[in-house]
């Protein structure tokens, strides 16, 4: 399905800026999946350095021993061609309490690195990478702190919780507005621009 809104008279000011000949563009899809994959890849091995190379060796010494166990043990289960009469190898419990708080700090991680990256970048470095910026759609400025991290929970939320359904569901929001606009956006009221084509920017403020 295409990203481009069909030609129609623009129903509000706002669709006008942000309209492909307006003096924002919306960015188009492509180039936010790209953005997006850049940061995720780069925000997925920040969170894996500082995780198992810092954070668990400090609040869970001898993990890694625990862990090279378990999945030594999964993975002769998996090669077991009588593993269906045996029961899956399961992890113990300070293996499963240390997997929870490496999955709670990754979600910090990716809140903190997209709300820190509005609020310092406009964007992400991924955006900024393909030239794209956020913009509230209130002032047509940069977002502040409250809406940056608004922004950022309900995106990595949307990648975390429940996936895909959530991440569908954030695409979804794309059949309602003109204005290229996902689930975040529309709940932290952004929209993301093209600075490639960016003509004047009279609307905007500081």
């Amino acid at each position: 399905m295409s990203d481009h809104p069909k030609k129609s008279k623009p129903s509000t000011v706002l669709e006008t800026i942000l309209a492909d000949d307006g003096p924002m563009p919306a960015a188009h899809m492509g180039i936010r999946i790209l953005a997006f994959i850049l940061d995720f890849v780069l925000c997925l091995a920040i969170a894996t350095i500082l995780i198992w190379k810092i954070i668990l060796p400090a609040s869970h010494p001898g993990i890694f021993l625990e862990f090279n166990a378990w999945t030594e043990q999964l993975l002769q289960w998996l090669q077991n061609t009588e593993s269906t009469i045996e029961t899956m190898p399961r992890p113990g419990k300070d293996l499963l309490a240390a997997l929870r708080h490496a999955s709670e700090i990754q979600l910090l991680i990716f809140w903190a690195y997209f709300g820190l990256g509005e609020i310092f970048l406009a964007g992400s470095l991924g955006k900024r990478a393909c030239r794209l910026r956020t913009v509230s759609t209130l002032t047509l400025g940069a977002l502040n702190p409250l809406a940056a991290f608004l922004r950022a929970g309900v995106k990595t939320a949307a990648c975390f919780f429940l996936f895909p359904i959530c991440f569908i569901a954030n695409l979804i929001a794309l059949c309602f507005n003109a204005r290229r606009q996902l689930g975040h956006d529309l709940i932290a009221r952004t929209a993301v621009i093209d600075e490639k084509y960016l003509k004047n920017e009279p609307y905007t403020q500081s």
